[in-house]
């Protein structure tokens, strides 16, 4: 059975010269943003939201069979609440409605177009995160995390589909 030992060398982590050089990131860890342009963040969300459930609603369409379309299904269903989610954060934050069109992608064959969705929902993993590092508002933070990890989700359900049809 192991046993954790304590290791001398490091209980007085001060006299330790890895430690005494381990700078600790001050917060936010990618640098403040302005309140104008998080709100930036915010409006482009709402667009990208629009138009990745107008993607979706299109995609939909064209699914195989049951699996497929249960998996774009939720991701819709998904990016429509995440869309609400957003809009009332903005308006919370500028007591307007937010302006916005959806512009839609042409669908390329089925297959190209789960490839399209995954790097779109890996694409917006990564923006979400760096929205959530560039502000100390928690309400801001939390909101960006809970969709950023409905959209990795996402992602994962596109890869699982792409992976699933035969290479022609």
């Amino acid at each position: 059975m192991f046993q954790y030992q304590s290791s001398e060398k490091y209980n007085n982590c001060f006299d330790n010269k890895f430690c005494s050089n381990v700078q600790i990131p001050s917060l936010p860890l990618k640098g403040p943003k302005s309140f104008d342009q998080i709100l930036h963040y915010i409006h482009k969300s709402i667009e990208d939201e629009a138009n990745a459930a107008d993607f979706y609603r299109r995609l939909l369409k064209e699914a195989p069979n049951k699996l497929h379309c249960e998996f774009i299904q939720h991701a819709y269903e998904d990016e429509l609440e995440h869309l609400q989610i957003f809009t009332k954060l903005y308006q919370y934050y500028t007591d307007c409605d937010p302006n916005y069109c959806v512009a839609p992608v042409t669908l390329p064959c089925y297959k190209e177009a789960l490839m399209m969705a995954l790097i779109g929902e890996l694409n917006t993993v990564e923006a979400y995160r760096n929205v959530q590092l560039s502000t100390m508002d928690q309400v801001i933070i939390d909101t960006f995390y809970m969709i950023m990890v409905d959209e990795q989700g996402h992602a994962t359900m596109f890869s699982t589909l792409y992976n699933s049809i035969p290479c022609k």
